[in-house]
């Protein structure tokens, strides 16, 4: 755990960015190996900031299997953790793994984000981001289904990231609720 308390001492406090992950690497080269291992560890005992510390080294670290690991933690949702980090980093990762999990989160929430929707409309980021026909087969069912399933804002951000609030008529202040 030595190299674990290593790697977690140099990512504590603030932003780890791609030059932030690449010399923490650089410093502790067991860190590329092993930090799914560490992830796994963290997870098991509930360490939920360290785990978002390591599992935003990982990003720029580019181990394969970060997505399913991301995508468990967030389906199971435990106490402490926090969720919006993770649909954050399962977007940037493209992770497919990541469409369930959010898209289950976007249908509990829908209703108690309003009146400006954060979580939601940054979980349909995500899944614009993830990109698989599932992600978009599920942005076009709010875009274009019945209008009294989806709230107006969260109707104008799926069609947005699909890019098609124009061809749909969307009006972004009326939608959005400006003037």
């Amino acid at each position: 755990m030595i190299n674990l308390d290593r790697v977690d001492s140099r990512v504590t406090g603030g932003y780890i960015g791609a030059q932030r992950a690449e010399e923490t690497a650089a410093v502790v080269p067991a860190a590329r190996q092993r930090v799914l291992d560490w992830l796994r560890i963290t997870s098991a005992e509930g360490d939920w900031r360290r785990f978002e510390r390591l599992a935003a080294l990982a990003l720029h670290l580019h181990p394969e299997g970060l997505g399913p690991i991301l995508a468990t933690v967030l389906a199971t949702r435990p106490a402490g953790v926090n969720t919006e980090d993770l649909v954050d980093l399962l977007g940037e990762l493209r992770a497919p793994e990541g469409v369930e999990p959010v898209t289950a989160l976007v249908r509990e929430r829908k209703s108690t984000d309003g009146p400006y929707f954060a979580f939601c409309v940054k979980a349909l980021q995500a899944l614009g981001e993830i990109g698989t026909p599932e992600a978009v087969g599920f942005l076009r069912g709010i875009a274009t289904g019945d209008p009294a399933a989806w709230p107006d804002p969260l109707r104008w951000h799926a069609a947005e990231e699909l890019g098609i609030e124009d061809e749909l008529g969307f009006d972004e202040d009326r939608m959005l609720g400006g003037s």
